[in-house]
């Protein structure tokens, strides 16, 4: 087991809103809870907490100096600006290195799949799991080899991981997924729409009027235009009138 990392922390008299001003100072305000005790608003250097918290995570036990002596405890959460990224708050956890505790282990893939390098793509279903471990023994992550995914639905499993039985157990059910082999998907080329030329031979339905825009097709000559089967009927026409200066034509005289 590593020895547990040191972090300086402060009782902390500000609360509420007021600790906007803290974080201005580079002050990173927190809370130590747990361990069968009252929670303790804290704060500690926010440079200095970023830069440990790159190489701890969740996972590595701290060493809390600065209040009523040593404690040892885990980070539990952190907040973080959902603007700037900028941290914002952290919980710690007291813990006692007697009594197991639960941990959220993050995994670490390593290795390159034989399948993926043939063109396959490789499909990660968790990306952590959940462990019971007495708080030193904490794994900081766990590693997967994929170097034994050689084709198409090769697959690891919870089961597959290797951890020190001993001192870590894995909560997750054992058939959980963690990572597949999947094909590379081609998606079809869209088809041209139906030909909105009638085929050979299809019937065209008469009486049908042409869509707005749609160019409407000459007659074929001496092809009815009108009702099927029946000819065009030629427009009425008005009888002319006469010319001006000309006599009308008289009426035919009755016999």
């Amino acid at each position: 087991m590593a020895d547990p990392q040191k972090l300086g922390i402060h009782p902390r008299a500000i609360t509420g809103k007021k600790v906007s001003r803290l974080r201005r100072d580079g002050i990173l305000p927190g809370v130590v809870f747990g361990g069968h005790k009252d929670s303790t608003p804290v704060q500690t250097d926010l440079k200095t907490f970023e830069r440990g918290y790159r190489r701890w995570g969740t996972t590595t036990l701290l060493t809390l100096t600065g209040l009523d002596g040593d404690q040892p405890a885990l980070i539990h959460d952190v907040s973080r600006s959902t603007l700037t990224g900028r941290l914002l708050h952290v919980d710690f956890l007291r813990v006692s290195l007697t009594e197991k505790v639960h941990a959220e282990v993050p995994l670490h893939f390593v290795g390159e799949s034989p399948a993926e390098k043939a063109g396959a793509v490789l499909v990660h279903a968790k990306s952590e799991v959940n462990v019971e471990a007495f708080p030193q023994d904490i794994p900081h992550n766990i590693e997967v080899d994929v170097s034994g995914l050689l084709e198409v639905d090769d697959s690891i499993y919870v089961r597959d991981l290797k951890v020190d039985a001993a001192k870590v157990e894995i909560l997750d059910e054992a058939d959980e997924l963690l990572v597949r082999v999947v094909p590379v998907r081609v998606e079809a080329e869209p088809t041209p729409a139906a030909a909105e030329v009638p085929a050979e031979g299809a019937e065209v339905v008469e009486g049908v009027a042409p869509a707005e825009g749609e160019a409407v097709a000459p007659a074929k000559p001496g092809a009815p235009t009108g009702a099927a089967g029946a000819a065009p009927k030629p427009a009425a026409t008005a009888p002319a009138a006469p010319k001006p200066g000309a006599p009308a034509k008289p009426e035919a005289q009755k016999k």
